[in-house]
């Protein structure tokens, strides 16, 4: 069977809350991982461990069946061929030093854990240490999508970030409407740095189809991932999305890091502002009518949150620290 790698994951953040129900099979999986940048790491005292769900998160150091080796190729990349059982695995890669059991040398501290669904035999993941993957929300707008039966349709993301698996064969991949607006479909994925390219998809009645895309053939949409972000699609219109990824944040928004207020001006031209936090929920939504607004945030907790402005031209989209 011809060997796959997959350089990036993907996966909805719903697949944390439930199950995946394809029968199991034992899959062989090769993990590699590039140290040539990590900081700190010395070959003469340090091994490299895997552990995750198919080790029974043994202990790093614990077990040398999850010692990593250094590739003839490269000897600063680390290598290690396994068995995991199909569905979803979730891993992370540590330094042991001087042969002491630990986990106190993981790649980064906390979640999230490295995370994918194991769909085929001979899987190569390519990793880099410390290459920490982002919180990703798509939302696309199907209000003015036709045709299009929410009784009958489904909405699926296909992209490069998941192998172009084919719309309504995994079921992880599927939008559901947003809580704000039934006619916005979301999703959550976790995505490493990088550029993607993906479409989205009516599947009607379950049937899994390449049929029903937004439009046949090229071009692709385009993303590219440097941080937790949000992408705000309309269905069918490529301009939309290209203006939310591509467009340089035009406006003044002050102070970033925020404790209390943000302040954005110059926004005369701006109908609406949505601020998102990481994981895609939209804690503010404010309908504009003038060239200056001030946002109290001073209940949201300390972390970085994404913020929308809309005029009539799409979206730009940019970050602040909340403190």
């Amino acid at each position: 069977m011809r060997k796959t790698t997959i350089k990036f994951l993907a996966l909805s953040m719903f697949l944390l809350m439930g199950t995946w129900v394809m029968g199991q099979t034992l899959f062989t999986v090769t993990f590699n991982v590039d140290m040539t940048n990590a900081d700190p790491f010395d070959p003469a005292t340090d091994d490299v461990y895997i552990s995750g769900s198919f080790a029974g998160w043994a202990q790093p150091g614990s077990d040398t069946n999850y010692m990593m080796k250094p590739t003839e190729d490269n000897p600063m990349i680390y290598s290690i061929t396994l068995q995991a059982d199909s569905g979803l695995i979730m891993w992370k890669y540590f330094r042991v030093i001087d042969d002491t059991p630990s986990w106190d040398n993981g790649e980064w501290n906390g979640d999230p854990n490295r995370i994918t669904i194991l769909i085929a035999d001979s899987l190569t993941f390519d990793n880099v240490w410390a290459n920490k993957p982002y919180f990703v929300t798509f939302n696309v707008d199907m209000s003015n999508a036709d045709p299009f039966d929410p009784n009958t349709d489904d909405v699926y993301i296909a992209g490069s970030m998941a192998a172009w698996q084919q719309p309504g064969t995994i079921p992880e991949l599927k939008l559901v409407p947003s809580p704000d607006n039934t006619m916005v479909y979301t999703i959550t994925l976790l995505m490493y740095r990088g550029e993607y390219q993906y479409k989205y998809f009516r599947v009607i009645d379950g049937a899994p189809s390449w049929d029903n895309g937004e439009w046949n053939g090229e071009p692709n949409r385009l993303v590219t991932v440097d941080t937790s972000m949000v992408v705000n699609d309309v269905w069918a219109d490529i301009n939309a999305g290209i203006f939310d990824r591509k467009a340089e944040f035009t406006y003044d928004m002050y102070p970033n890091p925020v404790t209390n207020t943000l302040t954005l001006s110059g926004i005369n031209d701006v109908n609406k502002i949505e601020i998102f936090d990481v994981r895609g929920k939209v804690v503010r939504s404010i309908e504009v009518n003038s060239e200056k607004v001030s946002v109290n945030l001073s209940d949201l907790q300390s972390g970085v949150y994404i913020i929308s402005l809309r005029n009539s031209s799409g979206i730009q989209t940019t970050k602040f620290i909340k403190n």
